[in-house]
């Protein structure tokens, strides 16, 4: 049986108390130490990258143990025809994967609807996992705009399982018509050969993923397929070596049975220096894709290095197979769906810090134990249903029931389950109007309109407060990801593809169109325009440090070339210009750039809860705000002519209002309340102060209609 990551030992028949009592012969210990050695090292890597940099290596482990462990487990089983394959198959996987996997999601489920207020994405992931197919939605989600956290999803680490079911999906089949489980040496021939072009194949899907599109490298199959096919390759490999060996039902034999050992490499090998490689690459390495290609090659390679080598005798065999390792290996497949669990719940609530670090790792262990003991064990080893049909039957039927109670999670229970102060919780920026607003869109009443991306949509979360506080009524013409004036641009981080820029685009010239003329019918200029976007995303010249900004690239749709970030900007002011001379009487207002976060503290935990009464030191520091004046000056500089020729074209600084004068820092709380509902969105609150600060702006201006208060 093969594992994913953190699955314990493929080997059936043994007692819990001692791994080795009634093992098969073909049992080898040392397997199950280093998986012990790959839980591990993702385990430390995962409290804190600076404890292991190199500790996601771990799960690169993993993938070439599985590929190793499923091909032997194959080979063992001759199967009297295909559905026979497929339902023996399946039918272990689903007992030996599936209770512990369910019981870990419906409790992370329940505890994350506990301290979130908005789950409904993350509860996505983890019903999806049941099937296998959550790294297919953590790779969308990729590229969502308004993606959760990574870190503060319980189900993130599902990808791995996904990316290995998938991967169960596909081989039996290989298997299967390669001959392999019917025709003994033939047919491991024909599936060696097939697996090497899949993996040459795999590995420049990898490489070409790395160019065009990181995450589906990091989350999908194909890019994937080499580290599992590398395990198959090794196991096959040391098959047909070893022509005793070969047929079905029988593994490669033990080290000493081989001149020179599993690889009839001299003896010298056989020091523990694959173990030791590996070792040091995962301690020091870390470095992330696309450069991380390499210590993942590396560590693909020493790991078949190792399950090829080591022999009995050697430092690495005694290490590996020593008791402790071989119980960490034993119940690795439940510490790994435990651990994740823990740590992201953790930092929702106490923090994952030197002080709680200690209770956290035993809280693991312990719910592992638990895990293993009581549901993996008992599950794995004890017949539900004499046939192999109704064990597939019940595990799918078991994974729906499972899903529908996450979803019914999402739809009702997260609100009931919730125990934080929902008030206090962040207004993200779909969020609506409240409910009992009053009614400020009757005739003659004076409205601001906001224009352009989600950073305009914002701005309908303090709807109501504009209402109550300005008798202001509000208008919108804003979609996620798209300026107005509209632009034509690219950027892999956001998902912005090039046809899905021309034909948004498209779609929003026509809205920004059917806006200006209706600017053109207010005759008696009761409307304001607000124009307001994420300034660093489309324009910023290198001022700010996410990574993610400078990706955007901009071309014209009918040359289809491309344009700088200053041409993009003249276009974008050249819009606003025309529309401003054809509405003299409209104040129009530009919205300058708001604070950006990046990729620090998750916003979600700065805002204190009974639960989290210690929100993350860097929550009341805030960031300090030179690199974003140096942006607005920038900006200021490139709009000031259109503010010359069009009187009625207003600058507006959002950082007066957001920072504090003399601190030189923008804060994410004030007054105990998030100014922002993530990395760049204000909050409903932050909005509504960016709102007052621009309403005393306008009014100093005489730019208001008279009837606003």
């Amino acid at each position: 049986m093969s594992q994913s990551p953190g699955v314990g030992p493929s080997a059936t028949g043994r007692s819990r108390s001692n791994p080795r009592a009634d093992a098969p012969a073909s049992y080898r210990p040392e397997i199950d130490g280093l998986r012990a050695v790959a839980v591990l090292a993702v385990i430390l890597h995962h409290l804190s990258p600076r404890l292991l940099p190199g500790g996601y290596l771990g799960v690169d482990v993993f993938f070439v143990i599985s590929g190793f462990v499923i091909t032997g487990s194959l080979a063992q089983r001759p199967a009297s025809g295909l559905g026979d394959l497929m339902l023996s198959f399946y039918g272990r996987r689903i007992r030996r994967l599936l209770p512990a996997l369910l019981v870990c999601v419906l409790i992370s489920a329940v505890a994350l609807c506990l301290v979130n207020p908005d789950p409904g994405q993350m509860l996505g992931v983890g019903w999806r996992s049941l099937f296998g197919v959550s790294n297919l939605i953590l790779h969308k989600l990729a590229v969502d705009y308004f993606r959760p956290a990574a870190e503060l999803n319980p189900f993130t680490h599902t990808w791995s399982l996904g990316v290995e079911e998938q991967f169960y999906l596909l081989f039996p089949l290989l298997v299967w018509f390669s001959g392999f489980a019917r025709t003994g040496r033939d047919g491991s021939r024909r599936l060696l050969w097939l697996l090497i072009l899949l993996v040459v194949a795999s590995c420049g899907v990898f490489v070409h993923q790395l160019r065009v599109d990181v995450p589906g490298a990091f989350f999908l199959l194909p890019g994937r397929f080499w580290e599992l096919g590398v395990g198959c390759l090794l196991w096959l490999s040391l098959s047909l070596r070893n022509p005793t060996a070969l047929g079905p039902g029988a593994p490669p034999a033990p080290p000493e049975a081989m001149p020179g050992g599993r690889l009839g490499i001299a003896a010298p090998i056989h020091l523990p220096l694959p173990l030791a490689a590996l070792l040091a690459l995962v301690a020091v390495t870390a470095l992330p894709l696309p450069f991380g290609m390499l210590p993942v090659a590396a560590a693909v390679a020493l790991t078949a290095l190792l399950l090829g080598t080591v022999r009995a005798g050697t430092a690495a065999h005694g290490l590996l197979s020593s008791p402790p390792l071989v119980f960490l290996g034993l119940i690795s497949y439940s510490l790994y769906l435990w651990h994740w669990s823990v740590l992201t719940l953790a930092r929702w609530t106490v923090g994952v810090s030197a002080t709680t670090i200690p209770l956290l790792v035993g809280l693991m262990l312990a719910l592992a134990l638990i895990s293993w003991r009581w549901v993996e064990e008992p599950l794995r080893r004890s017949p539900w249903w004499p046939e192999r049909w109704q064990v597939v039957a019940t595990g799918l039927l078991l994974a729906a029931l499972g899903a529908g109670l996450l979803q019914g999670l999402t739809r009702q229970g997260s609100a009931l389950l919730f125990q934080g102060d929902r008030n206090a919780a962040l207004a993200g920026p779909s969020a609506p109007a409240a409910a009992d607003a009053p009614d400020c869109s009757g005739p003659g009443q004076g409205r601001l309109l906001f224009a352009g991306d989600s950073h305009a949509h914002v701005f309908m979360s303090a709807a109501d407060h504009l209402c109550r506080r300005h008798g202001l009524g509000y208008g919108e013409a804003a979609t996620v990801g798209m300026p107005y004036p509209p632009l034509h641009y690219t950027n892999p981080a956001t998902g912005m593809s090039r046809e899905e820029a021309v034909s948004l685009a498209l779609v929003e010239e026509q809205r920004w169109n059917s806006l200006r003329a209706s600017l053109a019918g207010d005759a008696a200029n009761r409307n304001t325009l607000v124009l307001a976007l994420r300034w660093p995303l489309y324009f910023d010249p290198g001022f700010l440090p996410d990574s993610a900004l400078r990706r955007t690239s901009h071309f014209d749709p009918l040359s289809d070339l491309p344009l700088s970030r200053s041409e993009a900007l003249g276009r974008w002011i050249k819009g606003v210009d025309e529309i401003a001379a054809a509405n003299p009487g409209t104040p129009i207002v530009v919205l300058l750039p708001t604070p950006e976060f990046g990729g620090g503290v998750p916003m979600e935990l700065c805002q204190p809860q009974w639960f989290r009464p210690q929100p993350p030191e860097e929550c009341r520091t805030g960031l300090d705000r030179r690199d974003h004046d140096r942006l607005s000056a920038y900006l200021k500089r490139q709009l000031q002519p259109l503010v010359a020729r069009h009187p009625h074209v207003v600058l507006h600084d959002p950082l007066n209002a957001l920072c504090p004068p003399g601190t030189g820092r923008c804060p994410r709380l004030r007054d105990g309340r998030l100014l922002y509902s993530d990395g760049d969105h204000l909050s409903g609150y932050g909005a509504s102060l960016v709102l007052d600060d621009l309403m005393a702006a306008l009014r100093r201006q005489q730019r208001l209609p008279t009837n606003v208060r």
